[in-house]
């Protein structure tokens, strides 16, 4: 079997570098980081070990030869790649920015299977997103670069422009959230599936409202904008917006069934009123249960009694009518 050797950098100015010289010689391999993030580290060499043949095959199967020598693309970042491949007399040299050949991730899982610690792709990295609301489904998947909303009488599909911008607005989102648990009879639940880089999966399901999600708002107004050409709305209606239509922020003072003590929520509905009892997140756990509001008062940001970012909000209107004895 013919000598083969790699040396391949990838990254931005922005998270560094990282560089591997690999050496394939007779059916044992080894290796050099020459560098591995945003600083050099200390080289760190492997002595020569066995491999399987598949793990070789699938080298081949890349069919690297056939790549083009120059892959760029006008995008907003500044990821930019080059490799070395020798075999024989045989050389590729070429490199990329912001673009790469179709195989070019199945060349870096190739790569973290040898050197599992260089992490050339993000293990926790999102590739497939699916979120069920009411009758409609959202489905972001990484791979297919697609966005498709199965609403109740259509489906939409969208064609994602820059999949990468899509999926760092649902990393953001999803690795940030910390889902409590919540009365599982609220009404208006949403569901959720998220497939991992390395074939995990995650699921649950929470009430589709700001208190048991926050950022939601934002991140699906995000999702609005990245497709903007969309011709259909994404999730309707949509959870409850952190300021009111008037610019205001409305705070409201609730008293609880046999409590004489007050308890402070935000809300955006101004439909409520002095007397309504509404459905409310309680304790650490934010279970729901009922209170009636017995003051109402609007503020301006710098004005507001607490925190906008930390206190929380009320769920909506309590509909059932066991409460009206209270």
């Amino acid at each position: 079997m013919m000598a083969k050797q790699i040396k391949f950098t990838v990254g931005n100015a922005t998270q560094g570098y990282k560089t591997v010289d690999i050496l394939i010689r007779g059916g044992k391999v080894s290796y050099e980081i020459l560098r591995n993030g945003l600083l050099d580290v200390e080289k760190k060499k492997s002595p020569a070990v066995e491999v399987s043949e598949a793990w070789l095959k699938e080298l081949d199967a890349l069919k690297i030869f056939s790549w083009e020598k120059n892959y760029s693309a006008d995008v907003l970042n500044d990821a930019q790649w080059e490799l070395t491949f020798r075999e024989s007399k045989n050389i590729y040299h070429g490199g990329g920015l912001n673009a790469y050949p179709e195989n070019f991730e199945r060349f870096l899982d190739w790569i973290d299977v040898l050197i599992p610690e260089m992490e050339f792709v993000n293990r926790r990295r999102l590739e497939k997103v699916t979120m069920n609301y009411l009758d409609e489904c959202l489905t972001l998947d990484r791979h297919e670069k697609l966005l498709t909303l199965d609403k109740k009488t259509s489906q939409h599909t969208y064609r994602l422009v820059n999949e990468e911008k899509v999926f760092d607005a649902c990393q953001r989102f999803f690795d940030g959230i910390e889902v409590e648990e919540a009365d599982a009879s609220y009404p208006t639940r949403a569901s959720f599936e998220l497939v991992r880089h390395d074939k995990s999966v995650e699921t649950f399901e929470t009430p589709y409202n700001e208190n048991f999600l926050p950022g939601l708002t934002n991140f699906i107004e995000e999702l609005k904008t990245i497709a903007s050409d969309l011709t259909a709305e994404i999730f309707s209606p949509t959870p409850a917006e952190v300021v009111s239509a008037q610019g205001k922020y409305i705070f409201c003072k609730v008293q609880f069934k046999d409590s004489y003590k007050h308890y402070t929520y935000q809300t955006d509905d101004e439909t409520l009123a002095v007397g309504d009892v509404v459905d409310v997140p309680v304790g650490k756990n934010n279970d729901v249960n009922q209170a009636r509001i017995v003051e109402i008062g609007y503020f301006d940001e710098y004005e507001a009694p607490f925190p906008i970012d930390r206190i929380k909000k009320i769920i909506g209107k309590h509909i059932a009518t066991d409460f009206e004895d209270y």
